[in-house]
């Protein structure tokens, strides 16, 4: 029987962030990262959004704020996105958000990865799926099967439906 592939996801990094200051221990797991250790899920991932991880994770006011945000437990995680990415070395400027450019990577790596998922706690990304803003129409037209999404509505999108799913 042939394996689908899974499909790819772009997490921002507050998701990234989130999943990082979780316990070590694996005490606390997000479904998220359940599918993405399981092979039903895989991240994309570029050089920018690397950069942003490396720089947010290691720096030291959110390390003394985050007790599990340990160095080893950032290089953990970065190591471990690493194995449930898949590397996008090419990823061309296709969409931009005039207000907040800062978020342009995470767009351009969905379209450059056919991502059919970007997780995000940010409003201001989650509106893009349900209004009729200009930037929103642009961005349907360039990735019209990218769902906007919090990590919640992903884990419950993956959430298997049936028993023979599980």
């Amino acid at each position: 029987m042939k394996r689908l592939t899974p499909p790819r996801a772009v997490y921002d990094a507050m998701v990234m962030l989130q999943w990082a200051a979780l316990p070590a221990d694996g005490t606390r797991q997000h479904a998220t990262i359940n599918a993405l250790s399981s092979g039903r899920l895989r991240l994309a991932m570029s050089q920018a959004l690397l950069s942003e991880l490396r720089g947010l994770f290691f720096r030291p006011e959110l390390q003394a704020r985050l007790p599990s945000l340990t160095p080893l437990r950032a290089a953990a995680i970065l190591q471990k996105t690493l194995e449930y990415a898949d590397y996008i070395p090419y990823v061309p400027a296709r969409f931009s958000l005039p207000k907040h450019p800062k978020d342009n990577h995470l767009f351009d790596l969905a379209i450059a990865a056919s991502a059919a998922y970007l997780v995000t706690w940010e409003s201001r990304l989650l509106k893009l799926s349900s209004t009729h803003t200009p930037e929103a129409k642009r961005l349907r037209q360039v990735a019209p099967k990218l769902i906007i999404l919090t990590p919640k509505e992903l884990a419950d999108t993956l959430r298997p439906t049936t028993p023979q799913d599980e």
